[in-house]
Parts: structure tokens; sequence; C-alpha cells
């Protein structure tokens, strides 16, 4: 299958950009309207989700910083998205979108993988004048020294990325849980390594042994056979989207049991902890899982060989200015390409440092 999008430009990051590239959105409603990550001046492409198809300019309207769907443009009801059937999880609406839309049943978000919401969505390039103005991602190179020499002398580095499904590459469009389906972008690990791997004739070797469904718990206790068999250099670790009731001080309990197991095979690993996007918000199921953020900064803070890459924080702020649906491909709690994009772009910000950045600079020079 030939990959359809350009790596670089896809792991351009949002923060640091006049051009946006195929941002996404998702309708609800024939007159429904989406707001932009950034203010667009000029639209310069607008196309469905898997870049096969463009859409004419008689299917939208740009109007004040927003998207206008028209026409043929796909489009779920609000019947439809926020259903009466419980369904394979039945996670419940929460109580403020049950007013906004008048319903006065419980409704249940609507759940399914592959393309089943990613065929209702489009994808638009832009320029823009605006600047960021949320968080940017920390850059913590000179936590993680071992990478970073590495790196520059281009020698072997293994890393392993372990965690839930989100850490799996979840619903990217080239995996399974994403259908398969162009532009066939790769898991954000795999991203990753080819950014490492181009940018910087690096010798990376990737283990994803992450498991969809897990916990920290079910993480730690198949940490052994899972994790240490694959030797890793540097450990990518991303758990938290299934302990939305884990109480806290056990989350970072179980944390500090993995580290130490690590850094008893390896005293000299460091590690990348991962800090979960937000589950759905128009859901009741928005719980602990965006407060293990505040744990992992501890965790970070009591070692010199830990970096966090704050993944809930990028995922609040972006969720300032553009809808949860407009960015999710299972509508619960996984991302679609263009927040699997935002993943791989703060994890590399976090382990490169200024010089993530300063590629795409001069790169524009």
């Amino acid at each position: 299958m030939k990959k359809a999008y350009d790596l670089f430009e896809y792991l351009r990051p949002i923060w640091a950009t006049d051009t946006v590239y195929n941002e996404t959105f998702m309708f609800l409603g024939k007159d429904d309207s989406a707001p932009f990550l950034l203010r667009p001046d000029e639209i310069l492409s607008v196309k469905n989700y898997f870049l096969t198809e463009d859409i004419s300019p008689e299917n939208y309207e740009i109007k004040d910083g927003k998207f206008f769907r028209k026409g043929k443009i796909p489009y779920y009801t609000a019947e439809e998205y926020y259903t009466t059937e419980i369904g394979r999880y039945g996670i419940k609406v929460n109580e403020n979108t049950a007013l906004k839309f008048g319903f006065k049943e419980q409704r249940y978000l609507l759940y399914g993988e592959g393309d089943t919401f990613t065929e209702n969505q489009i994808a638009v390039t832009y320029k823009t004048r605006e600047k960021w103005s949320g968080v940017i991602p920390e850059g913590k190179r000179e936590k993680l020294p071992l990478f970073t020499d590495r790196i520059n002398r281009k020698e072997r580095i293994n890393i392993t990325f372990y965690g839930d499904s989100i850490m799996t590459g979840c619903n990217a469009s080239g995996t399974p849980m994403g259908g398969n389906t162009p532009p066939y972008m790769d898991a954000f690990p795999d991203l990753i390594k080819d950014f490492l791997t181009e940018v910087f004739g690096a010798n990376i070797a990737i283990s994803n042994v992450s498991q969809g469904g897990w916990n920290t718990f079910e993480g730690r206790n198949a940490f052994k056979e899972r994790v240490l068999p694959t030797n890793p250099d540097v450990l990518v670790l991303g758990f938290g989207m299934n302990d939305l009731d884990t109480p806290l001080d056990k989350y970072g309990e179980t944390y500090r049991e993995m580290i130490s197991l690590l850094r008893k095979q390896n005293p000299a690993s460091e590690i990348v902890l991962v800090a979960t996007m937000y589950p759905n918000t128009d859901s009741t199921w928005v719980r602990n899982q965006v407060r293990t953020v505040d744990v992992l900064k501890e965790l970070e803070r009591a070692d010199e060989h830990i970096a966090l890459a704050d993944m809930t924080s990028m995922h609040e702020c972006i969720l300032k200015r553009k809808r949860y649906r407009d960015m999710t491909a299972n509508n619960i709690n996984h991302p679609n390409d263009f927040l699997g994009r935002v993943y791989a772009q703060v994890i590399l910000k976090t382990m490169l440092g200024e010089s993530f950045e300063r590629f795409y600079k001069e790169r524009n020079d």
C-alpha cells in the first residue's frame, strides 16, 4: 500500500507553523460548522479523510474562522451520533451535552473502529497567520543524554513503547484498527522512528509491546515478560486512558514498580513518560485519566533520567479550539490521524528539544 502523506509535513509541530496540514473535521447536522485550530487565511485543499477525493468549494463556506458544511459533505445527525442504544461499552453522554441537544432520555456514545467515523471526516490544509497561544511542549533533551549521544553518533539505540491501545497506534489509518485505509498513516511510534532515521540517520530499533485495554496494573503485571526482553535503552511508557478509577497513589506506585524493574536490569536506561489524551469530553468517562499527568510530573521531578511528554495538557489546549469529534477515530478514546500526529510531535519535542523546531525552521529557509 502506498502512503499518501508526507512524513515531514505530518510531523510539523502545530505550535510552530504557518501551514496546517490535513486538519480533520466531522459534522453533526447538515448546517454544522467547525472551528479551526488556527484561524485560516488561505485554504489550500479540502479533501475527504482518505485524501482520495477533492471537495469542491460549493460544498463549504469559510467564515469567521469556521468551516461551514454545505452540499455533499457527509454528516451524522445528533440522533445517530448520541444513540439510545447502549452498545458495546455503554459510555453515557454527559448532562451538558444532553441539555445542548435537548435529549430527555439517557444517551450513549456511538462507537466504532476502523473507518466507522473517519469515513465521515474531512481533511483541510490551510495557511494561517495566527500564532499558537496554547502550551508548547518542553524539550527534555538534557534528561536523555544516552539517547542524545547515540543519536548524534548514529549508534544503535533500542526504543521500546509500552502502554495501552493508544500506544499501540490505534486508530492510525494504516493499521488494522484504523481500517488499513488511505492515507495509510503509520502508528505514531513508527512515525517517530521514521523521523529519527530520516533526519539524523539514526540506527533505531523499536519494539512496541503495548496492549489495548490495559490499565497500569495490567501493564505492571506483564512488565517482566513484555518489556525486559526488549532490553530498551529508552522506554516510552504510557498508561492512563484505562485508569479512569485507579486511585492516583496506586497509579504512581505501580509506575514506580515498573521503573524499578527496568533500572535493575539496565541502570543506564532512560524513560519517556507519556501523559494520556482526554477521553470523549461529551461523556461521563472523563475521570482520573486526566489527573494522572500530575503523578507523572512527580515521577519526572524525582529522577534525572525521566522525561515527561505532556499530551494531556496539549490535548486540553486543542480542545479549547476544536471539538472532540473532529479528531477521534472511535468516538471514545482513540485519536484519528490528526491527533495521532500530535502525539508524535509532542514526544519528538520532548526527546529532541529545540532541535525539533530548528529542523523545520531550516527546512523553510
